[in-house]
C-alpha cells in the first residue's frame, strides 16, 4: 500500500496547472506551485495513512479545498509565503520543508526533510537533508513528485506505524545533509 502512495501523488500533482497567471512573477508562480504540491501531499498522506499532519502555514490559510484532491490557492497569502512545512510530531519531530529564495538573481526552491536527531538543553536539534533544489525555470510539480518518489513510501510507513526509523534511515542514506 505504501508504494502506491508515490504513484497516487504523481497523479495528484499531474493535474496541477503549471501555466503562469497573467502578470504573475516567477516567484509567485513558484510559490503557487509549492502551495499546490504541499496541499495535495497533505491531503494524500492524510487519506492514505489516517494521520493528520501539521502544516505551517495552515493548509486552510494557504488554500481552500474544492474536493477530489483539488485546492484553490489563496492568492493573498503568496507574498508572505517563503516557507511551507509539513510534519508529524509523534516521537521525534520531523517535517518536509519547501523554501522559496533568491540566489544570484534567480528564484529557487529548496525542498528538504528536517529531522530531529538530538536534544540539547531541552531544545530539539534538527538536521536537514536535501531532497531537491531547483531554479524557477526547472521547478514543476512533476519534478517534486519525481524527487519524492522513493521517500514517500518510507514516510507513509512512518506515519502508519509511529516508527520514524525508515524515514530517517532513507534520508541519511539517500539525501545530502545540508545543515542543522
Amino acid at each position: 500500500m505504501t508504494d502506491e502512495i508515490s504513484q497516487q501523488f504523481k497523479a495528484d500533482v499531474a493535474a496541477i496547472s503549471t501555466e503562469p497567471l497573467e502578470g504573475s512573477s516567477d516567484e509567485n508562480r513558484v510559490k503557487r506551485l509549492v502551495a499546490q504540491v504541499f496541499l495535495r501531499l497533505w491531503t494524500r498522506l492524510a487519506l492514505e495513512t489516517g494521520r493528520r499532519l501539521r502544516m505551517n502555514p495552515s493548509q486552510f490559510a494557504v488554500g481552500t479545498y474544492k474536493g477530489k484532491m483539488s485546492w484553490a490557492v489563496n492568492e493573498g497569502c503568496l507574498d508572505a509565503l517563503q516557507r511551507v512545512e509539513l510534519g508529524d510530531d509523534r516521537g521525534k519531530g520531523y517535517m518536509l520543508v519547501a523554501e522559496v529564495y533568491e540566489f544570484d538573481d534567480e528564484i529557487r526552491t529548496r525542498i528538504f526533510f528536517s529531522l530531529q536527531e538530538d536534544e540539547v538543553k531541552g531544545e530539539a536539534v534538527y538536521v536537514n537533508y536535501l531532497v531537491a533544489d531547483m531554479g524557477a525555470k526547472d521547478f514543476s510539480p512533476k519534478a517534486v513528485a519525481d524527487s519524492m518518489q522513493a521517500v514517500l513510501p518510507k514516510w507513509a510507513e512512518a506515519l502508519m506505524s509511529g516508527d520514524d526509523g525508515p524515514l530517517v534511515s532513507h534520508a541519511k542514506e539517500h539525501f545530502e545533509c545540508v545543515g542543522v
